[in-house]
């Protein structure tokens, strides 16, 4: 943007209120397809536009221009060249766009999406943290806990619970809020409008090895709240409060977001950025000029910072927006047997840029300081994300591309032979995401035989045996049991790691245990040591 504009752009910006005691309006826009005529509609910010001035435009000449049909600035996005406008009181989104692109100042506006935080109700309780065991975390801390390097995952969601103990010692910078209406930041506490982001942080990156509660995915990440939903509008579940367009975000306030962490990528204090985005809306990432949410978007990629978003929830055949833009990761979510959950998106997009990750029945953290079961995509993108910053911790030097990269050659292939549209690349492993990175291969050992490791096992101080499962029968429907050496089942698990204790809670003695993988393709059989 022209230098000459920012003089009067601040003057102009300094005349509006800092936050809104308003819920988020939004309202229906309705757009037509040219090729069948039919009418499809998008859920848009009440009184909201997006706009980019033509070259050579004065922020002085726009500003005349744009007060005559009573527009104002909302705020000006720093580096992307976007305004976000207040519309005139009354005026609709639609005849609004059709004023400002009327105007010849205007090269190009676009309405103010409307996001909301992505969920589904809760599936029946199915085991804590069986995603860690059915991903290989266990294997991967053998190489990698997250600490050897910063890396933080910055939430731009509903905000994260601060006084959570998994989570208060984890923040990193200054945590904000935006204001999904005024699109004002103010630093923050941080605070949650509901619990939904609490719980996807939990899965990222809550503390691990403290003798407490649960374990994230990276033990080091460092965390950073970016809140983009008004306390008032969300009732605790992250419902709406004060109506059906109340618990939403706008699309200025994501991209407003995403370009506050720009400049801080890969500095002193955050380190490596890793985003996870769990929102999202039907439809592009951004259909209409300016292209609000694919320029922030793009100008962050460039900058280096690794961005991962929800596939979305609906069981649609397209994947919801951001997890669309270029530049974004999808996620699906798949469950406690590596099935594809039922309300997964799917898209050829996967094929390109997807991966998945458990999202059904996750454990994980909650709001005054519990912990949940928790589904969706919103919980199955954080686990990437998680795992984005582990990788990124053993292997400070790679790019954001060369870390996805490591994810998706290590992801575990499910669905047909290849990328498909339902899993992506495949479910993530992130032991074998950590043994690539670390060694430039994903094989060992237990690539082609049942392995138990650590083997010898010792309880007390190792806490779980992990079993693998060989890739020629790796399949769904996986089922361990373990076996004395005289063929006596000591214990069913409903995943691959064992804590040492039969199906009556108690521990078991000292000696040569046998155990049995199965799935749906085949079985393999294995032994390993266990000592008190």
């Amino acid at each position: 943007m022209n230098l000459r504009r920012k003089p009067v752009l601040l003057a102009l910006l300094a005349l509006l209120p800092a936050s809104s005691a308003f819920a988020l309006r939004t309202e229906r826009l309705a757009r037509f397809s040219p090729a069948s005529g039919k009418a499809s509609y998008q859920e848009v910010v009440s009184g909201s536009a997006i706009v980019r001035l033509k070259p050579g435009v004065s922020t002085a000449a726009a500003a005349g221009a744009l007060a005559g049909p009573g527009f104002s600035v909302k705020t000006y996005l720093q580096g992307l060249d976007l305004l976000v406008l207040r519309l005139p009181p009354g005026l609709s989104v639609a005849n609004g766009l059709a004023l400002l692109r009327a105007l010849p100042q205007v090269e190009s506006a676009a309405p103010d999406r409307a996001f909301k935080a992505k969920l589904v109700p809760n599936d029946p309780y199915v085991g804590r943290q069986y995603a860690l065991s059915l991903v290989q975390a266990f294997g991967a801390w053998e190489y990698e806990t997250g600490f050897s390097s910063r890396t933080t995952v910055a939430f731009i969601d509903t905000g994260i619970d601060g006084a959570n103990p998994e989570l208060n010692g984890k923040f990193a910078g200054t945590s904000q809020y935006i204001d999904p209406d005024t699109i004002s930041m103010i630093p923050d506490a941080p605070v949650a409008a509901c619990n939904h982001a609490t719980r996807a942080a939990g899965v990222a990156a809550a503390s691990a090895d403290n003798s407490a509660g649960i374990a994230g995915m990276s033990w080091g990440a460092r965390l950073i709240s970016l809140r983009i939903f008004k306390e008032s509008d969300c009732n605790p579940d992250c419902s709406d409060k004060a109506g059906p367009d109340s618990c939403s975000t706008s699309e200025s306030a994501i991209a407003a977001a995403i370009n506050y962490l720009r400049p801080l990528h890969d500095g002193p204090v955050l380190g490596k950025i890793v985003i996870n985005m769990s929102l999202g809306s039907v439809g592009t990432c951004s259909d209409t000029l300016p292209y609000a949410l694919q320029t922030a978007v793009g100008a962050a990629s460039s900058a280096g910072l690794l961005m991962f978003a929800a596939a979305g929830n609906e069981g649609y055949g397209a994947i919801d927006s951001p997890a669309n833009c270029s530049g974004v990761y999808a996620v699906g979510a798949t469950d406690d047997q590596d099935r594809l959950a039922s309300f997964s998106n799917t898209d050829t997009l996967m094929a390109s840029k997807g991966l998945t990750a458990p999202g059904v029945a996750v454990y994980t953290t909650d709001v005054g300081g519990g912990y949940t079961s928790a589904s969706g995509t919103s919980f199955s993108s954080p686990m990437a994300a998680g795992l984005a910053a582990l990788v990124w911790a053993a292997k400070p030097g790679y790019s954001n591309t060369q870390v996805f990269d490591v994810m998706r050659n290590s992801a575990d292939d499910l669905g047909p032979v290849g990328p498909d549209s339902d899993y992506g690349f495949g479910r993530i492993n992130a032991m074998k995401a950590l043994r690539l990175a670390e060694t430039g291969t994903t094989q060992f050992a237990g690539t082609d035989k049942a392995v138990a490791y650590p083997n010898p096992f010792r309880p007390g101080t190792q806490r779980l045996v992990t079993f693998t499962v060989p890739k020629d029968i790796a399949a769904s429907g996986v089922e361990v049991k373990v076996y004395t050496s005289e063929g006596e089942q000591v214990k069913k698990l409903d995943g691959l790691t064992w804590d040492g204790r039969n199906e009556a809670g108690s521990p078991v003695a000292s000696g040569i245990y046998l155990f049995k993988v199965r799935t749906d393709k085949d079985h393999a059989v294995g032994r390993f040591a266990l000592i008190r």
